[in-house]
């Protein structure tokens, strides 16, 4: 059961401007922001090829970018946690690796699911706050910025499931 390249438009425009339009317009400090244009790549299909999903990753993380301003802040984040997921989906799901599944609380289960996007979020998290610091000399605003970046979209990526597990 894989998306449909109509469905996969859909929700990266939708994203994609969730987070360069309301998101940016929101954000009270520099602490907390949602990142929520990760679940594009994190719900991706678990048979999506490798560079399918290098390719996806840097696009939506670029079209973020452009919006935020922020020259391949995103884009190289979302390389990073592209490059990692299908070894963290591995660890989190006991199914044989020939089969293909959408990665959500419906298929792997609440607590596979937390222990799959937490890791993902917290690495797309780090790698984009130190990256946008630049500075070893700010580590505690670093891992500070990282970890409430990770807890607000981690609860955003558990809500926006349960809403659409409803459906």
């Amino acid at each position: 059961m894989t998306a449909t390249w109509v469905d996969k438009i859909k929700w990266f425009v939708i994203l994609v401007l969730i987070q360069g339009v309301i998101i940016s317009q929101i954000q009270v400090s520099r602490y907390a922001v949602p990142l929520l244009y990760v679940v594009f790549i994190l719900k991706l299909s678990s048979d999506t090829g490798r560079k399918a999903l290098l390719l996806y990753s840097f696009l939506i993380g670029l079209c973020v970018d452009l919006f935020a301003n922020t020259p391949g802040l995103n884009a190289t984040a979302s390389i990073w946690l592209a490059m990692a997921r299908p070894l963290l989906l591995r660890w989190q799901t006991s199914r044989d690796a020939s089969d293909s599944f959408i990665p959500g609380i419906k298929s792997m289960r609440l607590w596979p699911y937390i222990r799959y996007v937490l890791p993902c979020v917290l690495l797309h998290s780090a790698v984009l706050n130190t990256i946008d610091a630049f500075s070893i000399a700010k580590i505690s605003d670093v891992a500070i910025a990282t970890i409430a970046d990770t807890l607000v979209t981690v609860a955003f990526i558990i809500i926006i499931e349960f809403v659409g597990r409803k459906k």
